[in-house]
């Protein structure tokens, strides 16, 4: 595995995936319904979940930081169990 990757010149290393579905792999489409069903119950009470595609975003408003701060927090502890 060694090696980098680079984007606008920022580089990173390369890393194993231990979970997740693989872009563009073939079985990628199929899996990814299943991969992500679940997410928008977990997370619609304290965010807008926004699905499309194999694209995914949450979107958290509040005019108080750090309410959002511990609110995504609190969603992406939820996003990992």
């Amino acid at each position: 595995m060694g090696g980098k990757s680079s984007y606008h010149s920022s580089y990173s290393e390369w890393d194993r995936i231990n979970h997740g579905v693989t872009q563009g792999s073939i079985l990628g489409p199929l899996l990814f319904p299943f991969y992500i069903n679940d997410l928008p119950k977990i997370v619609q009470c304290s965010s807008k979940p926004s699905l499309f595609a194999d694209d995914t975003s949450l979107i958290f408003s509040n005019p108080n930081y750090l309410d959002v701060k511990t609110t995504v927090n609190n969603v992406f502890s939820q996003l990992n169990k």
